[in-house]
């Protein structure tokens, strides 16, 4: 099968008809039509890859500043905006989360403890590298297909393998449930080297609602 293809082929899966589809392709073309660029990733690409859907779409834009983002999406959308202090601003009555491509630091323990640094211009190899896994951090264009997999989470997805993604993982302790968690509904065995970093890592001051939820 070629590039173009496979790309249509994910995006069929990705996408199925409906308002939480046309609502993400709204937001896709509005944000191009600004001079930027729209891309869904994180676990609704991974499932499309795997040959299934998601009802919750992730989009992450380039190009444009928090403060323009938010006027257009605020022109055509009602929106919560309580994540916005991590660059994340939900679309009130879908499924989606419209998030910008930043940088995040360790600043006090806990998987909060996080200063946030939204940059539009970041390289998409700098931006995927805060996700969790590879199998994560795929960038997929819905109006053209373009695939990006800066870490290879195309070749980790299909050889089941679940691999951090850069040494960012070991600052956020619930990412330690997360490979548990992933493992058991992907059947994906857990990279070696990833192993390695869950052990050497502790839950530190995780709430017992995050522990349970995770398990």
């Amino acid at each position: 099968m070629s590039a173009t293809n496979t790309s249509n082929a994910i995006l069929d899966i990705c996408l199925p008809p409906g308002r939480t589809t046309e609502a993400a392709l709204t937001v896709a073309k509005l944000v191009g039509d600004a001079g930027g660029t729209a891309f869904l990733v994180g676990g609704c690409v991974r499932d499309a890859f795997r040959g299934q859907s998601s009802k919750d779409l992730d989009i992450e834009v380039y190009g444009l500043s928090p403060e323009s983002l938010l006027a257009l999406l605020s022109s055509r959308f009602n929106l919560n905006t309580v994540g916005m202090s991590f660059g994340v601003i939900k679309l009130n009555g879908y499924d989606i989360d419209v998030a910008l491509p930043r940088l995040e630091s360790k600043a006090t323990p806990g998987h909060r403890g996080f200063l946030i640094n939204t940059i539009p211009d970041l390289s998409y190899r700098e931006a995927c590298a805060r996700r969790d896994f590879t199998v994560n951090a795929i960038l997929l264009n819905p109006l053209t297909g373009e695939i990006i997999d800066p870490w290879n989470g195309r070749q980790d997805i299909e050889a089941g393998v679940l691999r951090h993604v850069s040494d960012h993982f070991s600052e956020d302790p619930l990412r330690v449930l997360r490979a548990m968690q992933f493992a058991a509904r992907f059947k994906f065995t857990i990279a070696s080297e990833t192993l390695d970093i869950c052990r050497a890592m502790t839950p530190e001051t995780l709430p017992r609602e995050r522990l349970a939820s995770e398990w």
